[in-house]
């Protein structure tokens, strides 16, 4: 009987560990970019990309949707908004990602 319950024990503990990126579930914004873009001084090609951000911290993984591989991981700042955005948005200026805003969140983040 131990030994079944040891057997037990163990798989859900490693139920519970391979769950934990579920747990940790960040937010996300699709981009795509008809010119040469930068975001934190990385350049990406004309394209779609994945920008995936985790809660408290302070980077940001840059996905390229046709291949999924990581094309950048750029340092971010997460700041508050005065209201929940309405809509995922990426904001972009002189061809420069500059800021993401998450659908209902009142937290987004900028690049320097």
């Amino acid at each position: 009987m131990r030994k079944h319950a040891t057997r037990y024990l163990t798989a859900l503990s490693l139920a519970a560990f391979l769950a934990l990126p579920v747990w940790a579930r960040g937010d996300s914004a699709t981009v795509t970019v008809t010119n040469p873009t930068s975001i934190a001084g990385k350049q990406l090609a004309p394209g779609t990309y994945k920008l995936e951000a985790l809660p408290g911290q302070n980077h940001l993984k840059v996905v390229d949707t046709s291949s999924r591989k990581t094309v950048a991981d750029v340092p971010c700042q997460w700041f508050q908004l005065k209201t929940a955005s309405n809509t995922t948005e990426v904001i972009l200026s002189n061809n420069t990602v500059t800021e993401v805003d998450f659908g209902g969140k009142t937290q987004a983040v900028k690049f320097d």
